[in-house]
Order: C-alpha cells, then structure tokens, then sequence
C-alpha cells in the first residue's frame, strides 16, 4: 500500500463549527475528544502565544481566542498539528480549526488535504456546525412588535415554535417552501415568519412585503404565500409576479395601513440589527421562554433554515 501523504495548503480555508452549549469546562474537552477522536493536548505556552498573534492576524478582529489544543499525532513528524477554537459573535459560533506548524515555527498551515492514490480529503474536523445557546430575549421584542401592529406571522400552527427571518428576495426559501410547509406539519412545529427589510435592500422588497402582509391581514398569511410560491417555475418567476402585483396594487391599500406597516418593518429592523441578524434567511429556535420576566433563550442559525 502507497504512503499517503497530507498536502497543506496557505489561505483561510473552510471554517468548521462546534459548540461548548452550557457544559463545564471538562465535559466539554472530553465531548471534544470523543467527537473528533483525537488525542489532545496542552500546547506550550510559546507556542499557544505564537498561534493567537498569528490568529489576529488572519481571523476577523471580532473574534475570539477561546482554546488551543496540541493534537497527537500529526500526519507528519515535520508538523506539529493544533486545534484552534475561535468565537464570531456575529453568527453566533464557535469554531473549530486544524492548523499546522513547522517544528522551527515559522511556517503556519491553515488549509490541510491527504492525498491517497486518487481521492482527496480535506483535513478537518468532522463535526460541521453547531450553535450555543444564547439570550434570544430579543423574540420577546419581536413578538410585541408583531401584535402591536397586526403583522401576520403564523405560517404554520404546532407545538414547538420556530422563527423564520424572512423576505421575498430569500432564494432558499422559495427553494425549500415545500419543505417547510410539509416538515413544520410532520414535526408538528409552529413556523412564524419575521419579515425583514434594511436600508441595504431593493425598495422593491419593501413594497412587496408591504403588499403581502396588507393582503394577509384579511386573507391569512399562508393563503396568500403559497399561491405565490407554489404557483412559480423558478425564484425569479416568483418575484416578478410578486413585484407587478405589488406595484400594481400599493395604490390601494389605505394610506394609514401602508404607513403603519411600514413603521413596523423599521421597529423590526431596528430589533434584528441589536440582535446582529443581518442574513436572511435566518432561523431562530426557542427552548425556554419566561415572557413575565423578559428572558428566553435559544439557537440563532444565521444564514441557515434549520427546521430540525
């Protein structure tokens, strides 16, 4: 059998992701072992200090050095190969990274891949990507907001709720619509849509979505989706039956509703921008909640439909 041999790679690379949730500090490291079935270790300290200035180089400066783990073996003895957990407040996520150092520490490895025969493998982490729990008290805000205003959210009605930020220029999601529908009613989950605009957007999306929620005041929310979504060949067929009908009908809907809708998408940006939501589509999934005091906490999957 041919020796395989790991071909490293400089550059930024794919970022993988795991998550600590609320276990001590112990349990975690040990998850993390059995996980990754790797023997990790404690780094020096010259080495653990060589490694965070050269993450701050490389990394987005609001992230975090949260641990860095010596892992044995490393696929070369020339190669001293180190796990490296980041947090991004922005996703929120902790990340997990392999990178690799020469034994005289001057050449740093980001990127790996093991070459045998034919096949390419990326070296990785295998766990792809989890989130901790976080506040989430902002759905409080959220939902205040929604009745305030009389914006239909409830797409589908179950026992555990989830919440997806939501616009009509989300690809996916007219890509999933289907999934979503039929997944939330097998699994039993209540689906409430947050629509969002941003001063970023088309100001096509604020009129449709103006347009559709005006509509669903009276028809009801899935009523009026569905026969957008399942009625359309392609995501771009959708929105141009969305946008002719919306710029066709905008003229109708009674100034006071426009401008009361369109106050409330502000207060729901407003929200979802503390919140540091900035991609659609976003999933939010709720697993306590005490509304008399404010709090819930939960799972924020930025960019992602996570339904399960």
């Amino acid at each position: 059998m041919k020796k395989a041999f790991p071909l490293l790679l400089f550059g930024v690379g794919t970022i993988f992701l795991n998550s600590c949730g609320e276990d001590s500090k112990k349990a975690e490291i040990k998850e993390l072992k059995r996980e990754l079935k790797l023997q990790l270790e404690t780094p020096s300290q010259q080495e653990a200090e060589k490694l965070k200035r050269a993450l701050k180089v490389i990394v987005p400066k609001t992230w975090q050095v949260v641990d860095i783990f010596k892992v044995t073996p490393s696929e070369e003895p020339y190669l001293k190969k180190f796990l490296v957990r980041l947090y991004s407040p922005y996703n929120p996520a902790l990340f997990n990274r392999f990178v690799w150092l020469t034994h005289d520490g001057k050449v740093l490895f980001l990127s790996g891949y093991l070459l045998e025969k034919e096949t390419v493998t990326p070296l990785s982490p295998p766990k792809a990507k989890e989130y901790p729990l976080e506040n989430v008290g902002w759905i409080l805000d959220l939902e205040r907001i929604l009745y305030t205003y009389n914006i239909p959210s409830l797409l589908v009605r179950g026992k555990k709720t989830l919440y997806l930020v939501w616009n009509p220029f989300c690809r996916e999601c007219f890509n999933r619509w289907k999934d979503i529908v039929e997944t939330a009613k097998r699994e039993k989950l209540s689906i409430k849509l947050i629509p969002y605009h941003n001063v970023y957007y088309p100001t096509d999306n604020l009129y449709m979505l103006i347009y559709l929620l005006y509509r669903a005041q009276r028809e009801g929310l899935y009523t009026v989706l569905n026969a957008y979504y399942s009625s359309s060949k392609n995501f771009e067929e959708f929105l141009q039956k969305l946008k002719r009908d919306a710029y066709s009908h905008l003229g109708q809907i009674p100034k006071k509703d426009y401008n009361t809708l369109g106050f409330a998408l502000k207060e729901i940006y407003k929200v979802l921008y503390q919140a540091k939501v900035f991609s659609v589509p976003t999933t939010v999934k709720v697993v306590e909640i005490k509304t008399e005091l404010g709090l819930a906490k939960g799972y924020v999957y930025v960019g992602e439909i996570r339904l399960k």
